[in-house]
C-alpha cells in the first residue's frame, strides 16, 4: 500500500470541468480545503492521508497524480511501501526551477498520463501545466508548475510494457510546440536587454567572458542605469567604448578562489605502475597540475547569490581548465578518477559531494555550475562517479546517506529525458537528450543569435536555440552527429536536431545506472528497490539491443525517430556499450570481434590490430565542429580503448593496448612540446591539440589528465616512451 492511492488508471471523466481548461486536483489531508473548483494559484496542504486524480478536461494532456513527501511527512500507510516518496518538479512564472525540490525524498520521479485503458508516458515536461497539491504540512504550491511526479510503480509498468503500442508516440516528435521558459530568473545572465546589446556588440571575444563576471551592485540597480544611458542616447545601443565603460563600472572579474586539496601527496600511488623513467617523470608533473586546476567558491557566492553567475558549492573541486572555470557534470567523471588513483579520496568524494548539493537544490545536475546552465544537463554520471569511489573506498556508509539523491538524478532522467520508440509492434522506453528554453545560450549568445538570424518567427528562433542546447547537453557541442539534414548528416549547425535521435552512448549510460543503483540496493539490503532498479536496467538493454544494436554493421549505432533507421555513420559513441557492459555477457567475444571488424572497415586500425591514425577519431567526416574529425576527446578514447578492454576477448585486449600506447604518446608529446596538456588531440600530427569550434583550443586539462593516470594504472608496466 502506498498513501491510498489507487495502483490501477481511474475511470476518467471530464463532467467535473468548468471548462475545457481547466483541471482539478483534490488533496485530502489534515488542513486541505483545496478539494473542489477551479485550480487556485496557491492551495495549503496538510499531512497526506489520501490522493485522487487529476481530472483531464478536453484539451488536457492528463497528468496523473502527483506529489511530493517529504520523510517528515510520510503517512503511516506508506511507512512500509519498498518504493521511495514521491518529488514535484516546479517551476515559477520564468519556467526556472525552485530551489526546494527534491531536498527530503528518495525521490521517485516519473511523468505519466492517464488513459481509459492504460498508462502512457509524458516525456516532455513543458508541454503541459498541471495544478499541483504539495503534500507536505503547512506547505504552499504554486501551480505554474510543468512536471509532477508519480509513483515508480507508474513508470515501472510503463518499462514493462515492452509490447504495448505507443498511442502517444506522436505527441513526442517533430517540432515541439509548447512554451519556451527562461533558463533561468537573472536579467543579466541570461536573458534582457543589456545581456543583448553587450554580446551582440561583441564587446568580447568569447561570450562566456561578460557572463562569468561578478556583479558590483544589484541586478536591478545596473539594469535601471543601463536603461537610463540608453534613453540619454535616445533609445539606441551606445557606442563600443560607452558600453566597455558602463561594464567596468557595474562588474568585475569573478575568480574562483585557488585551493590546494588537503589530501594531495606529492608522489601518488599510481606512479608505482609506472616503470618508464621518462613517464614516470612525466606522471609526476601532471600530479602537480592538479594543484593548478584546484578551486573552491568564493563564499560570497553563498551571502550575495544574486550578484553571480557561479552557483554556491560547499567543496572543493577541480576545473577542467582554459575557458572553463567552473565545474563541469561529465567532465568530473575522468576528473574524480584521476584523483582517487593520485590518492585524493577525500577529494573526490568532496566533489560527488558538490553534485549531490545540487541534486539537493535543482533536482538534477545541471551542465555547469552556473545559472545559464540551468534547464540542461550533460551525460548522466553522477552515479558512476559514486560506483567508483565505492569500488576504490569501500565507503558503503557515504553510499547509504546519499542514495536518494542517486535515485534522484536518475529519476529525472527517467522523467525527462525518455521517450516511448515503436518499432516492429513493440514499444521501448528509451533516453533522449531534450531541452526546451527560450534565447541563445548566454555562453554563446552571439554566435546562437546569429545562427537564428535567417529565422522569422520567434517560435523558429527559440526551437533552434533549444536544438543548439540540446546539443550541448550531449556534451558534444558541436558534431555531424547531430546534424538532420533530411536524415543525413550533412549541412552546418542550423541542421542540428539531436533530438530526432536516440543516441548509443545516452541509453548505455542510463543502462548502467541502473544497474549500479540496483547493485548499491542489494548492498543495502533493499531486496525491493534492488529488483526494481534490476528491471529496468533489464528493460534499457532489451532497448538497446532491439533499436541500436545493427548486425550489419556490427556495431550500435543512434537511431534517427523520423526515419526509423539505423545512422550508419562512424562516431566513437557507437563503442560505449561495450565501455558500460551494456550487453550480454555470454556474448562479449563476438561483441568484441565484431567491433575490431568495425575499426578495420572504418580506417581506424590495419588488418594486424596496429593504429592507421594517432589516435580514435570522433567521426570520419571533416565537418569543421570540433567533436568530428580529425579531433580525438579524451572521454572517446576511453569508451574505445577500455570497453574493448573489458570484452577480455584477447584480440581485443591487444587493440587496445595499442590505442593506449599510441594515445599515451601523443600526450607525452604535446606535453614535452608544449608544456601543457590539451581539452583534444589531432588524429593527423603527433603531440598536437585538435581544433574547430565556437571557441580557442584549451589547456589544463581535468579529463584529459584523468584519462592517462587510468591507463598508466592499467599498462603503466608496459608503456615505453619514445
Amino acid at each position: 500500500m502506498c498513501c491510498g492511492c489507487p495502483r490501477t488508471p481511474p475511470t476518467l471523466s471530464s463532467a467535473a470541468c468548468h471548462s475545457d481548461d481547466d483541471r482539478l486536483l483534490n488533496c485530502t489531508g489534515n488542513d486541505s480545503d483545496s478539494g473542489t473548483g477551479n485550480a487556485v494559484t496557491e492551495t495549503s496542504a496538510g499531512i497526506l492521508h489520501s490522493c485522487e486524480e487529476l481530472i483531464p478536461c478536453a484539451r488536457a494532456r492528463a497528468l496523473a497524480k502527483v506529489v511530493e513527501l517529504g520523510d517528515d511527512t510520510r503517512p503511516a500507510a506508506c511507512a512500509e511501501s519498498p518504493w521511495p516518496m514521491i518529488a514535484v518538479v516546479t517551476r515559477d512564472d520564468h519556467g526556472s526551477r525552485r530551489s526546494d525540490i527534491m531536498t527530503t525524498t528518495a525521490a521517485a520521479v516519473a511523468t505519466a498520463a492517464a488513459g481509459a485503458a492504460a498508462w502512457q508516458v509524458t516525456t516532455r515536461s513543458s508541454d503541459s501545466p498541471a495544478a499541483v497539491c504539495k503534500m507536505r504540512s503547512s506547505a504552499t504550491v504554486t501551480t505554474t508548475v510543468t512536471t509532477v511526479a508519480v509513483r515508480l510503480t507508474a513508470v515501472l509498468l510503463l518499462l514493462m510494457a515492452s509490447a504495448r503500442p505507443a498511442t502517444a508516440l506522436g505527441q513526442l516528435q517533430g517540432q515541439y510546440n509548447g512554451p519556451y521558459p527562461e533558463i533561468c530568473p537573472s536579467d543579466i545572465y541570461c536573458h534582457g536587454e543589456l545581456l543583448d546589446d553587450i554580446q551582440m556588440q561583441q564587446l568580447y571575444a568569447d561570450s562566456k567572458t561578460f557572463v562569468d563576471k561578478k556583479l558590483r551592485r544589484s541586478e536591478a540597480e545596473i539594469i535601471k542605469s543601463y536603461r537610463e544611458l540608453k534613453l540619454r542616447n535616445n533609445g539606441r545601443v551606445p557606442t563600443r567604448a560607452v558600453l566597455t565603460k558602463f561594464v567596468e563600472e557595474n562588474f568585475s572579474d569573478d575568480p574562483l578562489v585557488e585551493w590546494v586539496p588537503p589530501d594531495f601527496v606529492e608522489i601518488p600511488t599510481v606512479s608505482t605502475y609506472v616503470q618508464d623513467q621518462n613517464y614516470k617523470n612525466w606522471i609526476l608533473q601532471l600530479n602537480q597540475i592538479w594543484k593548478r586546476l584546484a578551486r573552491k567558491v568564493d563564499e560570497d557566492v553563498k551571502v550575495n547569490p544574486d550578484r553571480h553567475s557561479s552557483i554556491y558549492l560547499p567543496n572543493g573541486f577541480f576545473i577542467a581548465g582554459g575557458r572553463f572555470t567552473e565545474l563541469y557534470y561529465w567532465d568530473s567523471y575522468w576528473i574524480i578518477r584521476g584523483a582517487i588513483l593520485c590518492d585524493m579520496k577525500d577529494t573526490a568524494r568532496g566533489i560527488i559531494q558538490n553534485f549531490l548539493y545540487l541534486v539537493h537544490r535543482f533536482g538534477y545536475v545541471p551542465n555547469g555550475s552556473r545559472i545559464y546552465y540551468l534547464m540542461r544537463s550533460q551525460p548522466p554520471l553522477l552515479i558512476q562517479m559514486a560506483a567508483s569511489y565505492y569500488t576504490y573506498t569501500d565507503d558503503l556508509d557515504f553510499i547509504k546517506k546519499n542514495i536518494q539523491y542517486l535515485e534522484a538524478e536518475f529519476n529525472f532522467w527517467m522523467t525527462n529525458r525518455t521517450i516511448q520508440v515503436e518499432k516492429a509492434g513493440n514499444t521501448y522506453v528509451m533516453g533522449q537528450y531534450n531541452t526546451h528554453t527560450r534565447g541563445p545560450r548566454p555562453e554563446s549568445y552571439y554566435q546562437d543569435k546569429t545562427l537564428a538570424m535567417p529565422y522569422s518567427s520567434l517560435d523558429d528562433k527559440n526551437e533552434l536555440y533549444s536544438r543548439l542546447k540540446a546539443a550541448a547537453e550531449t556534451g558534444w557541442d558541436f558534431s555531424s552527429k547531430h546534424y538532420n539534414n533530411f536524415g543525413q548528416n550533412t549541412g552546418d549547425l542550423s541542421n542540428t536536431d539531436p533530438q530526432n535521435f536516440i543516441y548509443v552512448e545516452l541509453n548505455a549510460i542510463l543502462q548502467a545506472n541502473a544497474v549500479v543503483l540496483a547493485q548499491f540496493f542489494k548492498l543495502l539490503g533493499n531486496q525491493a528497490k534492488f529488483k526494481y532498479y534490476d528491471d529496468i536496467g533489464q528493460r534499457f538493454q532489451i532497448g538497446i539491443n532491439a533499436l541500436l544494436w545493427n548486425e550489419e554493421e556490427g556495431i550500435w549505432l543512434d537511431y534517427d525517430l523520423t526515419t526509423k533507421l539505423s545512422r550508419k555513420y562512424f562516431y566513437t559513441s557507437n563503442f560505449a556499450p561495450l565501455w558500460t557492459g551494456s550487453y550480454e555477457r555470454k556474448l562479449r567475444t563476438y561483441y568484441g570481434k565484431r567491433a575490431l571488424d568495425y575499426l578495420i572497415v572504418n580506417g581506424v586500425i590495419n588488418q594486424d590490430g596496429t593504429p592507421k591514425l594517432i589516435c580514435v577519431p570522433t567521426s570520419n567526416i571533416n565537418s569543421t565542429q570540433q567533436w568530428d574529425y580529425p579531433n580525438c576527446w579524451p572521454p572517446l578514447q576511453a569508451m574505445v580503448i577500455q570497453g574493448l578492454d573489458r570484452t577480455n576477448y584477447k584480440p581485443a585486449q591487444t587493440v587496445a593496448i595499442n590505442l593506449a600506447k599510441s594515445w599515451i604518446n601523443t600526450n607525452y608529446v604535446g606535453y614535452i612540446t608544449s608544456g601543457t596538456m590539451f581539452e583534444k588531440y589531432s588524429a593527423l600530427e603527433v603531440g598536437t591539440t585538435g581544433g574547430g569550434g565556437e571557441y580557442t583550443p584549451q589547456t589544463g586539462f581535468g579529463w584529459t589528465n584523468g584519462i592517462v593516470f587510468e591507463l598508466f594504472r592499467r599498462w603503466g608496466h608496459l608503456f615505453r616512451s619514445t
